[in-house]
């Protein structure tokens, strides 16, 4: 993946680079209409490469709240023995297995894993 250098990056290179000179970010921050706080989490990224100034991805690697992996296969099995029962039935062998979460939910996954779909057959004429 390539890096664009922008000119928010230069920007930002140019400002640490002030701070550096004068050992003081305060002033940089003055200077170049920015905050002291901002200019000091610019030095402390800063590795002498522009690049390591550029935003980074804010995404979340994991929720607290999702489903296990355990949780998950537990759906795929009692939904592979118990789909022709109906839903409401696959939750209900889930709950006695151990499952704690809601039907809404148990919804949300088997949708998520596409394991509801069927596989539509082409009738020949």
């Amino acid at each position: 993946m390539k890096t664009i250098i922008t000119e928010e990056m230069r920007f930002r290179q140019r400002v640490v680079k002030y701070a550096i000179k004068h050992n003081n970010n305060a002033k940089a921050a003055r200077r170049y209409h920015t905050s002291r706080q901002q200019v000091w989490r610019w030095r402390k990224k800063y590795d002498g490469t522009i690049k390591s100034l550029a935003n980074k991805s804010r995404r979340p690697h994991s929720h607290p709240n999702q489903h296990t992996q355990e949780e998950l296969g537990l759906i795929r099995y009692k939904h592979r023995y118990h789909r022709h029962e109906g839903l409401a039935q696959v939750y209900r062998k889930l709950r006695d297995a151990g499952y704690t979460r809601t039907y809404d939910s148990m919804c949300r996954q088997i949708r998520k894993m596409k394991l509801n779909n069927t596989k539509k057959t082409k009738k020949l004429s």
